[in-house]
């Protein structure tokens, strides 16, 4: 047995497979924002630029009058919350500490579009080698 074959099914799928969970539980934490989430207002912190991605923390008091610390990290359209600026929030009532913001929460799904174009280029070329080892192995080329 070789192990060539394993190896272009791991290219293969691989990607994918490793993926899938925190794409899933993302996926979850957002859908329940938006269906179940309380909105609130918090005030923004701080902002600043990391990488090409604005970042805003913020604070805000949920249904308990307990403080939580967040931030938001996302391509801001201009312009972006400044230092002591009122920042929408959604958090989760069972989970006070979790919180998106609400122009985050617009978006259908909650990964930015560089990040879904990023990982399709990755598993096109993941794929497209694997597929080509795959070929070559199983048919003597």
């Amino acid at each position: 047995m070789t192990i060539g074959p394993w190896i272009s099914w791991v290219l293969l799928v691989g990607p994918a497979v490793v993926v899938a969970p925190w794409a899933a539980a993302s996926l979850l934490v957002h859908l329940r924002l938006r269906l179940k989430g309380v909105h609130v207002v918090a005030k923004c912190d701080h902002a600043y630029r990391l990488n090409g991605v604005h970042v805003c923390a913020y604070r805000y008091v949920d249904h308990a009058d307990r403080s939580h610390y967040s931030s938001s990290r996302r391509p801001y359209p201009l312009p972006r919350p400044e230092p002591g600026a009122a920042v929408d929030v959604v958090y989760d009532p069972r989970r006070p500490g979790r919180s998106r913001t609400l122009s985050e929460l617009r978006r259908p799904v909650p990964w930015a579009g560089v990040s879904i174009g990023s990982y399709a280029f990755a598993q096109l070329v993941c794929g497209l080698v694997g597929g080509a080892q795959l070929y070559t192995g199983m048919f003597g080329h």
